[in-house]
């Protein structure tokens, strides 16, 4: 074995890691090898992009004996992975789609690596960080945040003494998301369990998974979990859920229907897994090495897995006495419509209690020109036709009447990423709404990409004949909100400094932006094709 990877391991490494064909964990360490004997020596940036754990976890452990820091994808969509391949300081992408074989020279297919031989000297230390993942970029453009191995480590060893050991682990979530990772690769592995890997995504799929792997321990969303409550499934699990607010009705349903033990989960890429809660209800307790607080009553989070330094968040807590917290809320959830407030999940859950409604999600309809509302679309439940009147009776009995909704549609599922959280800008043209959202992605450093959808709310009443987007737009929501993403720590905005527009935007282009910090300057050029159509800098504290 080699000693970087001993303490992700198992003390017995002749046993079987793998639920789908038993391969042992030394017979996958070795196959480790072989992998890192194709990426060296100028695998230095290497993304992994494999959706199975099967192919995953070799390809994460050979990436980091050949000493390459892994990036982690938001997602596994063909359009992300083409970014990536076009992306020239990437030097492979780890893959386990077979159709993406011939498409690019530096994909790699790793079922396909077994013929080679074991590399002669591996690293002799981890590479720093071992792991780059993205936020999930629901609020805001996504974030990159870096993990070093001893912080995995010190993670999956802190949550050890938490959760009990598991035989069998699947999880719904992808594993390139922190959490997925944690959970579904890193403790699941030094804990002996074997790790499903699979295809399953309805959930008569999940059900004869769990059964003909015999799972114990099942690694959730609340969306994926609210689409099994009305399903056949083995009874009697553990499972944890995370990455969206588990509603208390929903965690009830679960050990009604499957007499399952729900723990939620808190956590952030940027903190780490902090908290855990009976699902059904109750305060939160933080894990063993973390520090809660709560400045202004905003959530900032100190571990010893993420440098212990005090992070932040959206999240709204009020502490409690035994050393606790209730989750008032996110601070991007709050609606805010004539100086009333309501939070979306308050509202959302008082909609999936009228009969009839078996999911919901409502969203701010801010029209140029008038006064906002809000627009919400339903799931009926099968066989049901919930009724609008009932609908508005409930939110007006709990609420303000303001947030009576004006639209209301019903809609065969609620919008959701691969991670179970809110597709905002799927909701919006779910509900016909125009999108305020411009997706961000990062192709490399101070290298941005941006998609303006044609229906977008800012190109409305700007020049009708051939709408264009307001160059105040284009500074804040592409190149600043690109500016923050990369560098996080940036102060405020003070000012503008050598702009100019040189060509006009329009609907449904796409645009590159290139950044480059200097002296709490930012200097930017957006381009379109081959034509700049913004240049400047942005004067930051």
């Amino acid at each position: 074995m080699t000693a970087m990877l001993d303490p992700l391991l198992p003390t017995e490494l002749d046993r079987p890691w793998s639920a789908r064909d038993g391969e042992t964990v030394r017979e996958m360490v070795a196959r480790a090898h072989r992998i890192a004997a194709r990426l060296a020596p100028d695998g230095r940036r290497i993304v992994l992009a494999c959706k199975h754990a099967q192919a995953f976890v070799p390809g994460l452990f050979g990436a980091w004996l050949a000493g390459a820091t892994v990036e982690l994808l938001p997602n596994t969509q063909a359009g992300t992975l083409d970014r990536v391949d076009g992306d020239p300081g990437v030097a492979y992408v780890l893959h386990d789609v077979a159709d993406r074989r011939a498409r690019s020279a530096k994909a790699i297919f790793v079922p396909e690596i077994e013929a080679l031989p074991a590399i002669a000297a591996p690293a002799a230390a981890p590479p720093a960080p071992a792991v780059v993942l993205s936020t999930s970029g629901t609020t805001e453009a996504p974030r990159y945040v870096g993990k070093t191995l001893a912080q995995l480590v010190d993670e999956s060893a802190a949550l050890a003494g938490v959760f009990p050991a598991a035989r069998c682990v699947m999880s719904t979530v992808p594993l390139s998301h922190l959490y997925g990772l944690t959970f579904g690769v890193v403790l699941a592995l030094r804990g002996g369990a074997r790790i499903v890997s699979h295809d399953a995504l309805l959930p008569g799929d999940v059900a004869a998974c769990l059964a003909r792997e015999d799972v114990d321990f099942l690694v959730s969303t609340p969306a994926h979990l609210r689409a099994m409550v009305s399903a056949a499934m083995p009874r009697g699990l553990r499972v944890l859920s995370s990455a969206a607010r588990m509603p208390a009705d929903l965690a009830r349903a679960l050990v009604a229907a499957h007499a399952w033990h729900v723990t939620d989960l808190l956590g952030s890429t940027e903190t780490g897994a902090f908290a855990t809660r009976d699902a059904t209800g109750g305060a939160w307790r933080p894990l063993p090495g973390v520090t809660v607080s709560a400045p202004d009553g905003k959530l900032a989070v100190a571990s010893a897995w993420a440098g212990g330094a005090r992070v932040e968040l959206d999240d709204r807590i009020e502490l409690t006495a035994d050393g606790g917290f209730h989750h008032v809320g996110r601070a991007s959830e709050l609606l805010k419509i004539a100086g009333k407030r309501a939070a979306t999940h308050a509202i959302e859950a008082t909609v999936r209690a009228v009969p009839g409604v078996a999911d919901a999600a409502i969203v701010v309809h801010d029209a140029p020109g008038k006064e906002p509302r809000t627009a919400l679309a339903i799931v009926a439940a099968p066989g049901a036709t919930p009724a609008r009147d009932a609908i508005a009776a409930a939110i007006r009995h709990d609420f303000d009447a303001v947030f009576v909704p004006r639209i209301v549609k019903l809609v065969p599922h609620i919008p959701r990423n691969e991670r179970g959280k809110l597709d905002p800008a799927a909701l919006r043209a779910a509900l016909g709404l125009a999108s305020d959202h411009i997706a961000l992605h990062r192709v490399a450093d101070g290298r941005y990409t941006a998609a303006l959808a044609a229906d977008l709310i800012f190109f409305r009443g700007h020049f009708a004949a051939q709408a264009i987007l307001p160059g105040a737009v284009l500074i804040d929501r592409v190149v600043w909100a690109a500016a923050r993403a990369e560098w996080p720590a940036l102060g405020g905005l003070r000012g503008l400094r050598r702009l100019r527009f040189h060509k006009p935007v329009f609907a449904g282009q796409a645009l590159a932006v290139n950044l480059t910090l200097r002296d709490a300057r930012v200097m930017f050029e957006v381009s379109c094709g081959d034509d700049v159509v913004a240049s400047g800098q942005l004067v930051v504290d």
